[in-house]
């Protein structure tokens, strides 16, 4: 059985016809570690409280005891406030007796304490702004700066050029929190609402990258700025958030999709200004043409004109933009609180990917048909014995 008194462990390692070995097979330790405590005790009275307190806990309580014979109040005192529990209470033991002797012993060290966890910065919000149109939207996107105070960015995006503007200010956090405020009660007529951060550098990244494909040159700080904010992650399928509904239901969305032109962050979305142009031109020519007799052929050549202009419209390119945009947007009413017409923008961002027919996609037809409001054609009437219904031309 292992020696544990330290009297007898002392007189083990002062023996000198007892070897390290021999101390070693008597207390546990290894030979280097008996070797080590019998070179520290020799010099005991230069050992440091490292050392002694490196050894094994039972040849560790021996060399305190024999600082205490050493007068080492020191390094009784450090090893005191070190966390081996048997070499502090041998050490304490030590300096009692010493200071009982009417040696002036310094008081046990205490550990330092751990340095007090910073509690984590709280993250502040990012808002985002409906997409317009055009394809663009306004980000604010709030970084902490300890010490400064709130570091905020204003981006202007588009999702064909990329990063248009950019406005980065330090404010103070009782001011950022009243624009944080402003935004929630303002913002949300104006289509403004908070947006998880990891999304909004999503989007912000993507943005960044249509800049190198545009053309369109960087904000100026854009790249510093982006890198401050952080890694983003890789740019989720909006698609996928919004699958398809029951049959029934995806019809009847798809008919309703006509009411989000009644909203004020839709209410803007026309066609491009060429292509409306260019209808304008050809309605123009039919309301003056002198092939229609009467207003029920105009009206019904209207019609014909704008469903034209509505399928031409939709080409392949315009249909992946507004199929991505109305997903976009779908995304943003239900973060805003609106799942009833997020589900209607969903359903006509699949019709428009589909490839369906834009006179069944009653939010595209609007895209041109609230450019041109007229009426309707009115009910054909019977036509006289020998009235033409076109007149031909001279």
């Amino acid at each position: 059985m292992p020696v544990a008194d330290p009297d007898q462990i002392l007189a083990l390692l002062r023996d000198p016809n007892v070897d390290s070995q021999q101390v070693a097979d008597a207390t546990g330790a290894t030979r280097e570690e008996a070797a080590r405590a019998a070179r520290l005790l020799v010099g005991i009275g230069k050992a440091s409280p490292e050392e002694v307190a490196a050894l094994p806990g039972t040849l560790a309580v021996a060399l305190a005891r024999a600082a205490l014979a050493a007068g080492r109040a020191d390094l009784l005192a450090a090893l005191a406030a070190g966390e081996a529990r048997e070499v502090a209470k041998e050490s304490k033991r030590g300096l009692h007796l010493l200071k009982v002797r009417g040696v002036a012993v310094p008081e046990p060290t205490r550990p330092a304490a751990p340095p007090a966890v910073p509690s984590p910065e709280p993250e502040f919000p990012c808002f985002a702004s409906a997409i317009d149109g055009q394809g663009e939207r306004a980000l604010w996107v709030s970084r902490s700066i300890p010490g400064k105070g709130v570091e905020v960015g204003q981006a202007v995006i588009s999702d064909v050029l990329g990063m248009l503007e950019l406005q980065v200010a330090v404010i103070g956090r009782k001011e950022f929190r009243l624009f944080g405020r402003d935004i929630a009660e303002k913002g949300a007529s104006m289509g403004v609402g908070p947006i998880p951060r990891e999304r909004a550098l999503t989007i912000l990244a993507a943005a960044r990258a249509l800049n190198d494909s545009s053309g369109r040159p960087v904000p100026g700080g854009g790249d510093a700025w982006l890198a401050r904010l952080g890694p983003a992650g890789p740019p989720a399928d909006p698609a996928l958030r919004f699958p398809p509904l029951p049959e029934e239901e995806e019809r009847a969305a798809l008919e309703a999709s006509g009411r989000l032109h009644e909203l004020p962050v839709l209410r803007g979305w026309l066609a491009d200004e060429e292509a409306l142009r260019t209808l304008a031109l050809r309605l123009d020519e039919a309301a003056v043409s002198p092939l229609y007799v009467d207003e029920r052929q105009r009206a019904e050549q209207r019609l014909r004109l704008l469903a034209e202009a509505v399928e031409t419209y939709l080409d392949e390119p315009r249909r992946r933009r507004l199929s991505a945009r109305l997903f976009a947007v779908a995304q943003h009413l239900l973060d805003m609180g609106d799942a009833a017409h997020a589900v209607l923008a969903a359903a006509a961002a699949r019709a428009v990917a589909s490839g369906a027919p834009a006179a069944r996609i009653p939010f595209a037809r609007l895209l041109v048909e609230k450019a041109f409001p007229g009426p309707a054609a009115p009910p054909a009437a019977a036509p006289s014995a020998g009235e033409p219904l076109i007149v031909a031309p001279r």
